[in-house]
């Protein structure tokens, strides 16, 4: 292996020239670390430990997993199998929200299999897919005894699943696929056992880094001390593994929506998830909607606050939207400025998305909008990506082959404090980045042909959505009252306004979600009222059939104004793609769409026919932020406060033993890592070995800078004596205009 440091660069687009023009005898360095890395994160062989919440995005990449290690739609019977594979979902901890409970209903929907319950309900086991409780990752210190109650039975459920899964010798290795803030995992390596310790064979971080423009933390890795990231490289040193981090940007998933990477979202969500998981997504879009349409108002009419809450009250139907509407009827969500930027053109294109697909993540808002305790939400970014569509890379389900032939894991150094990033060889660190080849329209169709092979393993199993009447009901009165809201605009909105307008309105009355719940004949207008039989399913009227040809289809070949019904063939998709204690328990309330079919494929039925609008799929601008005010009390009258999700135990079953204890367990004292293993060392002149003669792309070298060539090697002669030459140089000694502290200042 030849060692070399290369030169520093200030965001990904200049790493990525770097790369593409350095010298030839580096290249199979870089060729070969990628390659083991990508390997080793990709073993199927070996345990993958899954950190998540349960936001829409993150349950649908799990689906990714689950249907893959079970064999979803293609198995004998629904259950758990032997030769299933093993998963371990160590599921964060946020107030507010009960994401394990949720967590748990997706895998008992997906497996068919009954959850047994250990340790005090903090564990549930569906065979050898085992959930468990984590960490609250807005807490960073105190809550030392709730730690390692954390740590004693993540270190429980990891030897249970070895022993359930016959992991030993080299398959008794973990591959840790972590979230943005890593403080846990760094408390997990520290005071685990020495043998689980050992048995880590690589890391992966979500979402925590922000490289495009800059190198940066990203909103949700700003949690993250220097001190932290810091120790993360130094045990991954210490411990000889890799840690590669991925982001959806950096690797060219820009797109905001899951309806640019998902055919028929709208629809098929309700066969992907159970109706308790996707209607929260669901009321959270459709309460975005009402606020959209009567900021709008109300900046056409120069009233806020209050006045704008008693439009709502009278114009939103209380008998269907007392359960979901929080910001749209609060005084907080109707300040001036705020009502006023609901006529950017990033505001008007969330809502022209929400209408068409009303399923919103919880991290994101393109509107701003306001909490229930009346504080901003500012968590979403727009153009930044779906944090969990960077996951769909990596683990079990995609095949190393498959993603080595798109994707490189460039090793790398990063400066914090100066904000830059170089090559380098070794290094612990590694980020994933799409060959040069692979812009974004072919990354995202290859997400979509994914999701298409999942799909289809789910709805084997699971068949089309059955959505009933009061979904209908609740479009209709959200759609009734933008439309009254909007009809208060018209002469009063700034120049354009009222053009792009007429997109949301079009939507709600025509968009996938109402084409999917009403009548094809069902017509409406923008403005108009529903006509025609609104209570057919929506299974007997789909227009036309789903998209063909299996992966990297950009969308149908007929536009759906000329859709026929047509039965679509059975396909079976090649797969894969190249405190703490008391937030809620695991319960089955809700799962009314179970596993009362029988197994097998189930009949094909025709399916809807709406085309992916290429208006949605563009990139939106910078999200608007403001403070929130104190919630309003004035509500409606026949409004109650949104009702949790009901959650219970398991009843009418017999309480399954607690997983035994292993001997490996408390007391959990701090332990000393162990000392660093040497490195290798520099050669001499630095020649490529022999079996490294791959090259690691195909284009000209210098191609990269758009300079000449020449220009390129002269450049580089000077760069190899004072970088590449050179492994020990350290980072630019100029300090940045705003250096961060070492210790305690957040990145």
């Amino acid at each position: 292996m030849i060692c070399f440091n290369g030169p520093w660069s200030r965001d990904l687009e200049s790493l990525k020239k770097s790369v593409q023009s350095m010298p030839d005898q580096y290249k199979p360095s870089i060729a070969s670390a990628s390659k083991a890395t990508l390997e080793t994160i990709c073993n199927p062989d070996v345990l993958h430990l899954w950190e998540t919440d349960s936001d829409i995005d993150n349950l649908l990449q799990l689906t990714s997993v689950v249907a893959k290690i079970c064999d979803l739609g293609v198995r004998k019977q629904k259950g758990v199998e032997s030769q299933d594979g093993s998963m371990f979902i160590l599921v964060e901890e946020k107030e507010g929200r009960n994401n394990f409970g949720r967590v748990c209903q997706l895998i008992e929907y997906l497996t068919g299999a009954d959850g047994k319950m250990h340790l005090e309900g903090t564990v549930v086991s569906f065979g050898k897919i085992v959930i468990v409780r984590g960490w609250d990752n807005t807490i960073l210190s105190g809550q030392q005894e709730a730690m390692d109650k954390t740590i004693k039975r993540i270190n429980i459920a990891l030897e249970r699943v070895f022993k359930l899964g016959n992991l030993s010798g080299d398959k008794k290795k973990i591959v840790w696929h972590h979230g943005p803030v890593v403080h846990f995992l760094l408390s997990w390596i520290a005071r685990t056992t020495p043998t689980l310790r050992s048995c880590l064979a690589g890391v992966t971080i979500t979402g925590a880094f922000d490289l495009t423009n800059s190198i940066s933390p990203s909103p949700a890795g700003r949690t993250n001390t220097l001190a932290a990231l810091d120790r993360l490289e130094s045990y991954a040193k210490r411990l000889r593994i890799p840690v590669v981090l991925l982001d959806a940007s950096s690797q060219s998933i820009t797109g905001d929506y899951l309806a640019t990477y998902m055919y028929f979202h709208a629809y098929y969500i309700n066969t992907f998830l159970p109706s308790s998981l996707s209607r929260p997504h669901l009321h959270k879009a459709q309460d975005e909607l009402i606020t959209f349409a009567f900021r709008l108002r109300a900046a056409s009419e120069g009233r806020y606050g209050s006045d704008v809450v008693r439009q709502v009250q009278k114009h939103l139907d209380a008998s269907t939207a007392r359960h979901w509407a929080t910001d749209c009827i609060n005084k907080a969500s109707y300040t001036k400025e705020k009502c006023r930027a609901a006529g950017r053109e990033e505001a008007i294109h969330h809502a022209v998305i929400l209408a068409d697909a009303p399923f919103a993540r919880f991290s994101f808002s393109g509107l701003i909008t306001s909490s229930r305790n009346g504080s901003s939400n500012t968590d979403g970014v727009l153009g930044k990506g779906i944090p969990a569509l960077a996951r769909l890379s990596i683990g079990p389900a995609s095949p190393s082959s498959s993603i080595q032939t798109h994707n490189l894991a460039i090793p790398i150094c990063i400066s914090y404090q100066n904000r830059k990033i170089r090559p380098a060889n070794p290094s612990p660190l590694y980020i994933l980045i799409p060959r040069p080849d692979q812009d974004a329209d072919k990354v995202c169709a290859r997400i979509q042909g994914l999701m298409m092979a999942v799909l289809e393993r789910v709805r084997q199993e699971h068949g089309n959505p059955v959505l009933g009447g009061k979904e209908r009901r609740m479009w209709e009165s959200v759609r009734r009252a933008c439309v009254w809201a909007f009809e208060g605009c018209e002469d009063k909105c700034p120049a354009g306004v009222e053009e792009k307008m007429a997109f949301v309105r079009d939507k709600l009355g025509q968009g996938t979600w109402r084409c999917a719940l009403f009548d094809k004949q069902d017509k409406v207008s923008a403005g108009g009222a529903v006509a025609g039989n609104a209570g057919t399913n929506a299974n007997a009227n789909a227009a036309a059939g789903i998209v063909g040809g299996g992966f990297g289809v950009a969308g149908p070949t007929n536009p759906a104004s000329a859709g026929q019904a047509v039965q679509e063939p059975v396909r079976i998709y090649g797969f894969g793609q190249g405190t703490q204690q008391s937030m809620g328990t695991y319960g089955t309330a809700g799962l009314t769409n179970g596993f009362q079919g029988t197994a097998g494929p189930v009949q094909q039925t025709p399916t809807l026919g709406f085309a992916p609008h290429s208006h949605m799929q563009g990139h939106a601008h910078a999200q608007t932020s403001g403070a929130g005010d104190a919630n309003d009390p004035a509500v409606y009258q026949n409004y109650t406060q949104p009702q949790p999700q009901l959650q219970h135990q398991y009843q009418n079953q017999p309480q399954p033993h607690p997983l035994t204890q292993s001997s490996l367990s408390p007391p959990f004292t701090h332990q000393s890592l162990p000392p660093p293993r040497p490195m290798p060392q520099q050669q001499g002149p630095y020649q490529p070995h022999q079996h490294q003669q791959q090259q690691l792309h195909n284009q000209p070298h210098g191609h990269g800078h758009g300079h000449p060539q020449q220009h390129h090697q002269q450049q580089y002669q000077h760069h190899q004596q004072q970088h590449y030459l050179n492994p020990n140089l350290t980072a630019p000694s100029r300090r940045a205009t705003a250096p961060f502290q070492r210790t305690g200042e957040l990145w």
